[in-house]
């Protein structure tokens, strides 16, 4: 039975704890701008995508150049993802106009994630993590159940399938990164007049994808297509192992406004502690507590927002959910098995 998680924090004392772990971030200036160093970040992505792609296009057609190109590809598109994330939070720049187009960029041009549209839910996200009825993480209504609710409300084939979860998860997160662009773009599609900067966006990245290959270069549409897709289906278990160990498993909070912003950031997020060598590879979504704490902090500076909150958390007695990536896939894995045998 997953927990749902009661308040151990009054909100004033939430409230004083996030305001003085505020004021040292603020002293240290860990929001301040990055938008230079972003900006010739994404143009440095942008010259290795192009190589990258123009490989996989134009050279001699074999097995092993396309698997490695396409692999090259899908790390890219990741740190292109990881940038758009923290435009969206206005991570990049103090000016909101800056961050949106270095947001629709790299996110909507390069990698075909719908940028306002995705972080329109991800900003629900953030404010209702780990709340049943609102956060749209956990709004997974067929493959899997993330919760008992979820489980019960299945049809036969859907218990059927969460039966057996704890297996098929991992082989189904190969269609992870094309399910998250299939319902973002889908999602623009549908209300185009809320997202229009969206839906111009994505016809230049299908003209980017397409145009340029198949009627500039001369490539064959197929091959085209082959490789719009491949390197999404490679992202898919890369994404999933950064994305799914943030939350999943973690209490469920059944009313967010009894909770201070503090309390309910930290006890439904999980930090994975690794190597600071890795932390490139997680685009800093591996600091998830100190990123919920404080969205606005660049990801490449949370490692320093973490030694924050972890001496104030030790020292006023507050639980901190930093655990190393294997122990946060086991509980996982634990997790959804509970789910999938409960009665």
């Amino acid at each position: 039975m997953q927990i749902n998680m009661q308040p151990t924090l009054t909100k004033q004392q939430g409230h004083a704890a996030w305001c003085a772990l505020s004021q040292e971030v603020n002293a240290q200036q860990l929001s301040a701008s990055t938008s230079s160093r972003s900006i010739v970040r994404l143009v440095a992505l942008l010259g290795l995508l192009s190589a990258a792609l123009a490989v996989a296009w134009l050279s001699v057609p074999s097995f092993w150049t396309l698997t490695a190109a396409c692999t090259v590809i899908a790390l890219l598109l990741a740190q292109c993802a990881f940038i758009g994330h923290d435009a969206g939070h206005g991570a990049i720049s103090q000016h909101e106009r800056l961050n949106r187009v270095l947001g629709q960029l790299s996110m909507t041009l390069l990698t075909g994630l719908a940028f306002d549209e995705w972080m329109a839910r991800h900003r629900v996200h953030h404010r209702f993590c780990q709340n049943e009825d609102h956060d749209p993480d956990l709004m997974v209504e067929f493959v899997v159940s993330l919760t008992d609710k979820s489980r019960r409300r299945k049809g036969r084939f859907g218990r059927f399938l969460t039966r057996y979860q704890t297996w098929h998860i991992w082989l189904l997160s190969l269609l992870f990164g094309h399910s998250q662009r299939v319902l973002s773009q889908g999602a623009v599609l549908r209300k185009l007049r809320r997202y229009p900067l969206d839906g111009a966006m994505l016809v230049l990245h299908l003209g980017l994808w397409f145009g340029i290959p198949c009627v500039i270069l001369d490539v064959s549409f197929g091959l085209a297509l082959l490789v719009y897709l491949v390197p999404l289906t490679i992202l898919g278990p890369y994404l999933a192992a950064i994305f799914w160990v943030n939350h999943m498993g973690m209490p469920l909070i059944e009313d967010v406004s009894t909770y201070s912003f503090l309390e309910h950031q930290s006890v439904t997020s999980r930090t994975i502690i690794n190597a600071p060598r890795w932390n490139w590879l997680f685009g800093g979504l591996n600091f998830q507590i100190e990123h919920h704490l404080f969205p606005k902090v660049p990801s490449e500076r949370l490692a320093a927002v973490q030694i924050i909150v972890r001496s104030y958390f030790e020292k006023h007695g507050i639980a901190y959910n930093g655990v190393s990536w294997v122990a946060a896939v086991r509980a996982i894995q634990t997790h959804l098995r509970r789910i999938a045998t409960a009665s």
